[in-house]
């Protein structure tokens, strides 16, 4: 679900004196599994990543619960473009992507049953560095220029099943499956004097997997809606296509609660923490150290426009949350603070959500290199009333 647009990093003046290349030069996307990205939607990554439960028909892809609150078919789909800025001792430079985290359908068979189906993001591994070193023959040490480029990612496909079991209480079950692809090129340039040819290889990276995502929401009354989902996965299959190695990565438990609470008729509040268990796959990523993730976000939403076909929304949020996969002496956090709004227009048909998001991952002292961001997200969709 990632189309790579530009990815272009530019090492430090000078050389790098280490033999050993691989390794050298890293980013937030090129350690463990990548980057990690979650399938939400504009509304709720501007109210901090809060996907779990929302008043008003919650879009997003990660409690199966919600699918009850959808209330009608429809389909939608969220557009994701993102200018990364990074800075380092060894490294520095722009990056630019487009995701597409979440698109998502949704079919009530009857009052009390809804399915669904989403395919969304779950790691992006589009990156690229550039940078100067050297490499020690019988000659001498030899100077190169080499690139180092990956595009592609893992995503996920959920099929989904939500019902009432009362008028305060909805369950929800999704079986996940999961796909993949990266590409890794390394291009290798050295001086014309030398007289080496230029290097290059390309490696394809191919995932697969599955797991079940158990979801519920609970609303004590009109106010208050209150929600919880639990991921448990079997694994994930890695396959190196230009070696032919396969390895088994067990994808761990993840754990994300929340809740939205309706304080005023136009303004709302909603919050949500996750956590999941990374630390269990250490063994299966010996080159990556690998911690369990935390994830903390918040958000408020005032209703600006209240008429009869339509209402508009002006929304602020923020997260924190820390990347499964350590860089330097350990993982990154990554911290945001969100902008966003949306309308809904004839009569609930149509619905389109943005959100802008200003954020940084990793710190340069601890994590060799940090990254400025701002990440744009447009959500669109229709609705059969």
């Amino acid at each position: 679900m990632n189309t790579r647009l530009i990815a272009v990093l530019v090492a430090g003046a000078c050389a790098l004196t280490p033999v050993q290349v691989q390794g050298q030069v890293e980013t937030v996307g090129s350690v463990g599994l990548g980057r990690s990205l979650r399938p939400l939607d504009a509304r709720a990554i501007a109210l901090g990543n809060t996907g779990v439960a929302l008043h008003g028909g919650n879009l997003s892809s990660v409690n199966p619960a919600s699918l009850t609150r959808i209330g009608s078919a429809g389909v939608w789909i969220t557009m994701q473009p993102e200018k990364r800025t990074l800075r380092g001792d060894q490294i520095r430079g722009v990056v630019e992507t487009a995701n597409f985290p979440l698109a998502r359908a949704a079919l009530p068979l009857s009052d009390r049953w809804v399915i669904g189906a989403a395919f969304g993001a779950l790691f992006d591994q589009d990156w690229g560095v550039e940078f100067k070193d050297t490499i020690t023959v019988s000659t001498g040490d030899v100077e190169f220029d080499e690139t180092r480029t990956s595009d592609g990612g893992i995503s996920q496909l959920r099929f989904e099943v939500g019902t009432y079991l009362s008028d305060a209480v909805t369950l929800g079950v999704a079986g996940l499956f999961y796909t993949g692809e990266a590409r890794q090129t390394v291009r290798r340039v050295f001086e014309e004097s030398v007289g080496f040819d230029i290097f290059r290889s390309q490696t394809a990276i191919r995932y697969r997997g599955w797991g079940v995502a158990l979801g519920g929401e609970f609303q004590p009354r009109a106010e208050v809606v209150l929600g919880a989902t639990l991921n448990w996965n079997e694994g994930l299959t890695v396959r190196d296509d230009s070696a032919g190695v396969e390895v088994e990565v067990g994808l761990p438990i993840g754990l994300d609660v929340g809740g939205s609470f309706q304080l005023t008729r136009d303004f709302l509040v909603a919050l949500a923490l996750g956590w999941t268990n990374w630390s269990s796959a250490e063994g299966d990523l010996p080159r990556a150290g690998v911690v369990d993730t935390w994830r903390f976000g918040g958000g408020t939403e005032l209703r600006v426009v209240s008429g009869e076909n339509t209402q508009m929304f002006l929304r602020f949020g923020g997260h924190l949350e820390r990347s499964p996969f350590e860089l330097g002496d350990g993982a990154p956090w990554e911290r945001v603070l969100s902008v966003g709004g949306g309308a809904a227009f004839r009569g609930g048909r149509g619905r389109f959500d943005f959100a802008v998001e200003f954020g940084g991952r990793g710190d340069a002292e601890k994590n060799l290199v940090e990254e400025d961001f701002i990440r744009y997200s447009f959500t669109m969709a229709v609705f059969t009333i």
